[in-house]
């Protein structure tokens, strides 16, 4: 079976640009993570701020937050929105020419529209990143990273089927339960995550990943870690073995196949 891998243009993930773009990005995740974090009962491993693809609308989601509300994410444009009973809604907000300070009052007049109690609403999040923004002394800029913007979109649909697929082996394999994982994006580390629970009865589990970079590897890659990596104090989110991770520069450098790249992947997660 071929493999579409069709990734941007490599140089992209190269720039400054894309390391601003990838920073406003991050804080339109952020934003969603609060509302997620005001309205939802915390869970292990902040699990309640997990993203999903939605395949109708082409965007990213909260889970159901308060009276069938969801808030969305049109990714190349940073619009956040609205979602009832799973459509857009009119008046969304744009991450351009405006202070995050704008974005918390966009949210309490949403909020007052649908008589949803503003007073839970919490910029608070359980966690703590270098790229976060807030006050009302910086704007967001969305418009002068458009070309980076849809790069990240595209390679995150592009990792999103490869992990799918991923995700479809690991459930045929021995090692692992036979029930694919559902494929999530995390706001801490904006990163695409698949969780392959091993079939064994201490519950451990691998997570295969996609990250569209950070603070330490500016450029995207995809990785492999294990649960105990992820929830254990000791480990930071950004910690990963070296030898487990996939850069999509090397992908382009050694004109990897995407057949080639969810075998790569497989084995990491199989150790």
């Amino acid at each position: 079976m071929r493999i579409d891998a069709k990734w941007p243009e490599i140089a992209i993930f190269q720039t400054k640009k894309y390391r601003n773009a990838r920073v406003e990005a991050h804080n339109a995740l952020f934003w969603m993570a609060r509302a997620s974090h005001s309205f939802l009962e915390p869970t292990l491993g902040n699990g309640h701020l997990s993203l999903f693809w939605n395949e109708k609308h082409c965007d990213f989601r909260t889970r159901l937050l308060v009276n069938g509300c969801q808030i969305g994410l049109h990714l190349p444009d940073l619009e956040l929105y609205f979602c009832e009973n799973e459509e857009k809604v009119p008046h969304s907000f744009w991450l351009d020419d405006r202070t995050p300070a704008f974005v918390e009052a966009w949210y309490l007049v949403e909020f007052l529209h649908r008589g949803i109690e503003q007073a839970k609403f919490s910029t608070a999040l359980p966690f703590d990143c270098p790229d976060m923004l807030m006050g009302d002394t910086e704007d967001h800029n969305a418009s002068l990273f458009k070309t980076e913007l849809t790069a990240i979109n595209e390679s995150l649909g592009v990792a999103l089927n490869m992990l799918k697929i991923v995700a479809d082996q690991l459930a045929r394999h021995n090692n692992f339960v036979s029930k694919p994982g559902q494929i999530t994006l995390e706001p801490q580390s904006f990163t695409l995550i698949v969780r392959g629970d091993l079939a064994t009865t201490n519950g451990n589990a691998v997570l295969v990943g996609f990250s569209v970079g950070d603070h330490l590897r500016p450029g995207p890659f995809f990785y492999s870690k294990t649960c105990e990596q992820v929830t254990d104090s000791k480990h930071h989110p950004l910690d990963y073995n070296p030898a487990n991770i996939i850069s999509l520069q090397s992908i382009a450098d050694q004109a990897v196949s995407g057949e080639e790249l969810v075998k790569k992947l497989v084995n990491l997660a199989i150790g």
